[in-house]
């Protein structure tokens, strides 16, 4: 995991549920299920959603019912330090 990485627990989520993430800072946003959270940890290959959030509020549509993590973090990025809240819009 990246050192200035943030990890967020979304719970269970259901299909289309859309997710609102707020940046101070343009950032990575991954989305992800526990086993790729688990493997992003480790710096492993793991899937995600999302990328490079470049507007704000960046919203991200949920593929599958699940439980979900965000991460976000600089990654190859400009910025070092953030801010990030996630907030489940519907």
């Amino acid at each position: 995991m990246a050192p200035d990485a943030a990890v967020f627990d979304l719970g269970w989520l259901t299909r289309a549920t859309v997710v609102r993430v707020d940046l101070d800072v343009m950032a990575n946003v991954r989305v992800m299920t526990e086993a790729n959270i688990d493997a992003y940890k480790k710096r492993i290959a793991y899937r995600m959603i999302g990328g490079v959030a470049t507007k704000r509020p960046f919203h991200i549509r949920i593929p599958i019912d699940g439980h979900w993590y965000v991460a976000v973090d600089t990654e190859g990025l400009s910025a070092s330090r953030f801010q990030a809240e996630i907030t489940i819009v519907a």
